[in-house]
């Protein structure tokens, strides 16, 4: 098996990839409860911590809470004034989360600067762990992906989810949710129907097995979960690919139910209010107190005088 380092650097294709080396020195953390405690204002869930600071959106992940393994870079907005640029913001975050093989990819986007980084040493093991794509954390489905080398990081929508597009473009994207503590379902995107043997293809693909359900198994449970069509089920692990009118989904049976309905959540929240860098806090102005220096014998005689003249 390849190194996953590698095999990034095939899905990846001619994308921007840089080494990065911690060479900022400063505060540092080794668990995600450091990184919070680091920032003013951040929004932590789960397995990942958010935070706004410099106009940069920082999203950072991790599978147990402790390392964090990738990192989501973003613009607040379009034309956004940073005062570090996207690969000095980055290196300050790898070198506070001490990384020890960081690696980036920047995203095309026309309108924002964005860029995911991992650290190739904590993905690889990760892929070498990981069971299926819904094995657990979502940065463990993602370890798999990119281990896998079918599927690329194409985007990362508004709301956290990443789309991953195949290297041989067969009209199939995936959407997934990075928020969860335990990544239980993904949703299918673009052109293609996933049929019976289409999804059977894709579920292979994300590591789950084949159909071991027949069709009148599958119409049960697409009554109970009230969709259009269970497409695939695999009884062993629990999970199915369904259709609720245009929109399909595969994963845990509940989590594409909910997913199908819309009530699967999932998103990831950047704090509105920004954070200054740990350890460049912004410290308010001391105004020192003028103090009177005491007067001589002599001089509080002269002006005990001056004062009884002035009467």
């Amino acid at each position: 098996m390849a190194p996953l380092h590698h095999s990034i650097l095939r899905v990846i294709l001619l994308a921007f990839i840089a080494l990065l080396c911690p060479a900022v020195e400063g505060q540092t953390a080794s668990s995600l409860a450091e990184v919070e405690k680091l920032f003013s204002n951040t929004n932590a869930v789960g397995n990942h911590v958010c935070v706004t600071t410099d106009n940069w959106q920082i999203a950072m992940f991790s599978h147990n809470k402790e390392k964090v393994g990738a990192v989501f870079i973003s613009e607040t907005g379009k034309n956004a004034v940073h005062e570090y640029s996207m690969n000095a913001i980055a290196s300050r975050v790898a070198n506070l989360v001490q990384m020890n093989s960081p690696v980036i990819q920047e995203l095309e986007n026309k309108n924002t600067q964005e860029a995911i980084m991992i650290d190739a040493d904590i993905m690889e093991t990760l892929a070498d762990e990981t069971e299926h794509v819904f094995s657990g954390s979502p940065l463990e489905g993602m370890a798999y992906l990119l281990q896998d080398g079918y599927f690329y990081i194409d985007s990362i929508r508004p709301n956290g989810w990443l789309l991953w597009k195949t290297v041989k473009k067969s009209g199939v994207e995936l959407l997934m949710p990075m928020a969860p503590t335990k990544l239980s379902a993904v949703e299918i995107v673009g052109r293609r129907r996933m049929n019976e043997h289409a999804a059977e293809v894709l579920a292979r693909k994300l590591g789950i097995g084949s159909n071991t359900a027949d069709s009148i198994t599958r119409d049960a449970v697409c009554k109970q979960i009230d969709c259009t069509e269970v497409s695939y089920m695999n009884t062993k692990r629990n999970i199915i690919g369904a259709y609720q009118d245009n929109r399909f989904s595969i994963g845990k049976r509940n989590s594409v139910a909910h997913m199908l309905a819309n009530r699967y959540g999932g998103t990831i929240i950047y704090p509105s209010q920004h954070s200054d860098w740990p350890g460049e806090e912004k410290k308010d102005e001391v105004v020192e107190e003028v103090k009177e220096k005491p007067l001589t014998p002599v001089e509080a005689r002269e002006a005990y005088i001056n004062l009884l003249r002035g009467l």
